[in-house]
């Protein structure tokens, strides 16, 4: 008896690895190098597109985005990230708003560029609109909403737009380097998990019943 109880374990333990395997998170890391000159002082600014496909169409949960920006001036840099997603959905979240800017200081931060992260873990040092020099490292984006807030539940699959423009002709171009998006999405549950859940609560009943019964459980096979 205690031979077949040890077999059934197995057979469970190794449904519950399939299932969990199942429900393991998606995580989409890219980087893309451009080295596109952002016109000073024009509105039109640049645009960089990214699309996705293939991807598991499961929720996004995590969204955060790569910025690599040399030169310029950063008080005059604004940007937002667009995705139109596979379903058609749109949704738009604003990075940079003139960095420094206040009524007490126009004309912003003096820094000229950044090599960071916006992301919503960056809560030590607080939103980007606030930074000074040279920044490096995780922010905030400089925006009213979350990331996550933004984009969470829709799908990756799509096309990810980021626009960038410096709106001060009086300052040097900026060029950006590179940028990146770092996107974490649940899967969509397959039929090996509904399966394995099934099959799970069968099979210990089974056992339960074999064993008051005082008779040899069975596994069978399910086709």
């Amino acid at each position: 008896m205690n031979k077949h109880f040890l077999l059934a374990g197995g057979f469970l333990l190794g449904l519950t690895g399939a299932a969990s395997a199942a429900l393991d998170v998606t995580a989409v890391n890219a980087d893309w190098t451009v080295n596109t000159v952002i016109p000073a002082g024009n509105p039109v600014g640049i645009t960089a597109y990214q699309s996705f496909q293939g991807l598991p169409s499961g929720p996004i949960v995590d969204v955060s985005v790569d910025l690599d920006i040399t030169g310029g001036y950063n008080g005059a840099l604004v940007g937002y990230l667009t995705l139109q997603d596979a379903n058609g959905n749109v949704a738009t979240e604003f990075l940079l708003n003139q960095v420094g800017t206040s009524p007490s200081n126009p004309f912003g931060s003096a820094g000229a560029g950044f090599n960071i992260t916006l992301s919503d873990a960056g809560t030590v040092n607080g939103s980007i609109h606030g930074a000074t020099g040279v920044p490096t490292g995780t922010w905030l984006p400089d925006s009213a909403n979350t990331l996550d807030g933004t984009f969470g539940g829709l799908t990756a699959n799509g096309t990810w737009t980021l626009f960038l423009a410096d709106v001060d002709a009086g300052t040097a171009s900026p060029t950006l380097l590179s940028w990146g998006l770092n996107v974490v999405a649940v899967p969509e549950p397959r039929w090996g998990v509904t399966a394995a859940v099934g099959l799970l609560g069968l099979v210990g009943i089974s056992l339960v019943n074999a064993r008051r019964a005082g008779r040899r459980p069975v596994v069978r096979a399910v086709r």
